[in-house]
C-alpha cells in the first residue's frame, strides 16, 4: 500500500521534533537521548523518502504548499543538527550591551544563555559582518531575556531569507520549488536557523536585478550584494559571476559604467552598515576561529589527516598538524585555479553567446532595434556561424540546456542577458560557491546551502540536478540532533575516503583530457600535405 508522500513527510516532520526534545541536548546520553537518535534516523529516512517520491513533481506551487506543512512542526521544536542558533542569541546580547563582536565572545557579558552556545563559539568573536550583526542584536532585544523568543525570532529571519530565495528562484527558473521542501532546508534552515540561507537569498536577488540593463539594475544588484557580505563574507565568491552578467546586459558605451556602479554599490553598502553598526573588517581576524576544528568533510583537510596519519605510523606524530595545513593550503589554491577557471570559461561563453545572437553588434538586451551604436564590433556571418557553435559546446556542459533558448529574454523573462546566458552564470556562480564550501578549511552542511540555492536558479537536468538533490536530501545525516558532528568519530576512514575521491577525481579529469584531445594530424604518403586547388564547377 502506497503512502502519499506528503502526509509521510509530515509524519518525519513531527518525529523529528520529537527527536529534538528527546536528545536535542549533548549532554547527558542516557535513554531518552538515545531513543531521540534512534528516532533522528528513522525520521531523516523517512523525510528522505517521502521527499525523493516528490522528484518529479511539476506542481511547483504544491511543493511549496508541502514544504510550509512539513516546516510547522520544526518550528516549535529545539533547533537539531546545530546549535549556532544560540551563538547567534549571545552575539546579539554582546551588540546591545555594546561589545565589540570582532574582539570578544559570548563569555564576556557573559551572555544570559551561554550554558547553550557551544563551546566552540563561547571565547570566539564573531566572523559574521554587520547587517547579520544588527539582526541578531534586534533579536536578542525584542526576545527581552526569553531564549526560546530570541530562537523563534532569528528562525524567522532564515524563513524570510528562505521566502526570498524562494521569489528570486522562481523569477530566475519557475522551478526547483522542490528543494525548499528538502531535509537540507528543514534540518538546517527552519529548524538551525543558519545565517547562510539569508546569504543566499540576497545573492538571488542581486542576480535577478543584474539581468536587466542600465545604471538602476546594476545599483539594485549591488545593493543585494553588499548586504549579503554583510551577512557573510563568502557571498564576494558569487561577485565576479554577477558582474560579467551586468557587463554583457548593457550597450558596449554603457557596460562599463554599470559595471562600475554596480561595485561601487557593494562598497558603499557595507561601509554605510560597517559605520551605522560600529562594525566594518574586524571579522578578518575571526574568520580562522573554525580552522581549528579538524574534520575529513573538508577535502583538503581530510587529506591532510590521511598524510598525517601515515607519518604517525612511521614515527613522524609531530608533522600531523603540518601536514594539515599544507593539505589545506594547496585546497585554497586548487579553489582559486577552480573559480578562476570558471569565470573564464563563463565570460568567454557570453562573449560567445553575445557574437551569436546579434551577428550585426547590437547589445544584449531585450528590447534593442536600433542596429550598432558606434564603437559596438560588428560580426561577420562566418565568425556568427563560429561563435554558435562555440557557445553551444560551451554551455551545453554546464547547463545541459535546450540549446533553442537561445540568449535573448523577452521582458517577460526580465532577462536582459537570457535564460541561456543567466543559466550559464548562475551554474558556474552555484559550482563555484559549493567548491569553495567543500575545499575550504573546514566544511558544515549548511556551508551547501547558498551554492544550492544558486543552482536552484537554473534549469537544473541531468547529473547535475542528481547531485544537488543528493546532497540536499543527504547532508543532515552528517550530524545527530544535539549538533554532534559524526565525521569528529569518524575520522580515519572519513580522510582516507578523501584521498580515495581525490583520487578517483584525477583519473577521471586524466582520462577526459585524453578523450577529447585532438587525433594526431595525418600525414601524406608522398611527404608533403594535399593542397586543395580551386573549385572547377
Amino acid at each position: 500500500m502506497s503512502v502519499n508522500p506528503r502526509w509521510l513527510g509530515l509524519a518525519a516532520s513531527v518525529l523529528l521534533a520529537t527527536s529534538g526534545f528527546l536528545a536535542g541536548k549533548p549532554v547527558p546520553h542516557d535513554g531518552p537521548w538515545l531513543l531521540g537518535v534512534i528516532v533522528w534516523f528513522v525520521a531523516l529516512a523517512m523525510l528522505i523518502r517521502a521527499w525523493w517520491t516528490l522528484r518529479d513533481a511539476t506542481d511547483q506551487r504544491g511543493l511549496l504548499v508541502t514544504a510550509a506543512l512539513w516546516s510547522v512542526p520544526l518550528l516549535v521544536a529545539p533547533p537539531l543538527g546545530s546549535h549556532d542558533i544560540y551563538a547567534y542569541a549571545c552575539q546579539g546580547q554582546l551588540f546591545d550591551a555594546g561589545f565589540d563582536l570582532y574582539e570578544v565572545g559570548p563569555a564576556a557579558l557573559p551572555c544570559t544563555w551561554l550554558s547553550d552556545v557551544p563551546e566552540l563559539w563561547r571565547e570566539t568573536p564573531t566572523p559574521y559582518g554587520p547587517l547579520w550583526i544588527a539582526m541578531e542584536g534586534a533579536a536578542a532585544w525584542l526576545a527581552h531575556g526569553s531564549l526560546p523568543a530570541a530562537v523563534l525570532l532569528l528562525r524567522l529571519a532564515a524563513v524570510l531569507g528562505l521566502v526570498l530565495c524562494v521569489a528570486a528562484v522562481h523569477r530566475l527558473s519557475r522551478g526547483n520549488a522542490l528543494l525548499a521542501a528538502s531535509p537540507l532546508v528543514l534540518v538546517h534552515v527552519v529548524s538551525g536557523a543558519h545565517n547562510d540561507v539569508v546569504l543566499a537569498g540576497l545573492v538571488l536577488a542581486g542576480f535577478v536585478a543584474a539581468r536587466r540593463p542600465g545604471f538602476a539594475a546594476a545599483a539594485a544588484s549591488g545593493l543585494a550584494f553588499g548586504l549579503a557580505v554583510a551577512v557573510k563574507v563568502t557571498a564576494l565568491g558569487a561577485v565576479p559571476f554577477a558582474l560579467l552578467l551586468v557587463f554583457f546586459a548593457g550597450t558596449t558605451r554603457a557596460r562599463w559604467t554599470s559595471t562600475l556602479t554596480f561595485g561601487v554599490t557593494i562598497g558603499a553598502t557595507y561601509a554605510l552598515l560597517a559605520v551605522l553598526t560600529g562594525h566594518g573588517l574586524g571579522f578578518l581576524h575571526a574568520l580562522g576561529s573554525t580552522s581549528t576544528m579538524v574534520q575529513w568533510l573538508s577535502i583538503p583537510t581530510g587529506v591532510g589527516m590521511a598524510v598525517g596519519y601515515v607519518l604517525r605510523v612511521l614515527g613522524h606524530p609531530e608533522s600531523f598538524a603540518t601536514a594539515v595545513a599544507v593539505a589545506r593550503a594547496v585546497g585554497l589554491l586548487a579553489l582559486a585555479v577552480i573559480l578562476l577557471g570558471l569565470w573564464w570559461r563563463t565570460a568567454t561563453t557570453l562573449a560567445s553567446l553575445k557574437r551569436a545572437a546579434h551577428p550585426g553588434g547590437a547589445p544584449i538586451n531585450s528590447g534593442s532595434a536600433t542596429g550598432p551604436e558606434p564603437g559596438d564590433s560588428v560580426t561577420t556571418g562566418r565568425d556568427a556561424t563560429a561563435d554558435r557553435a562555440t557557445a553551444s559546446s560551451a554551455t551545453g556542459g554546464m547547463t545541459g540546456g535546450d540549446a533553442a533558448d537561445g540568449v535573448t529574454g523577452g521582458a517577460a523573462d526580465g532577462g536582459a542577458t537570457g535564460r541561456r546566458a543567466q543559466d550559464v552564470v548562475l551554474t558556474a556562480a552555484g559550482c563555484g560557491m559549493l567548491a569553495a564550501a567543500v575545499l575550504g578549511p573546514v566544511f558544515y552542511a549548511w556551508y551547501a546551502i547558498a551554492g544550492i540555492a544558486l543552482l536552484a536558479g537554473t534549469t537544473l537536468t541531468g547529473r547535475l540536478r542528481t547531485v544537488v538533490l543528493v546532497a540536499a536530501a543527504g547532508l543532515p545525516l552528517l550530524t545527530l540532533p544535539d549538533s554532534l558532528g559524526l565525521a569528529t568519530k569518524t575520522k580515519v576512514p572519513g580522510a582516507f575516503l578523501d584521498v580515495a575521491l581525490v583520487t578517483a577525481a584525477a583519473v577521471h579529469l586524466v582520462r577526459r583530457r585524453r578523450r577529447s584531445a585532438p587525433p594526431p594530424a595525418a600525414h601524406s604518403t608522398q611527404g608533403t600535405p594535399a593542397v586543395s586547388g580551386p573549385a572547377t564547377d
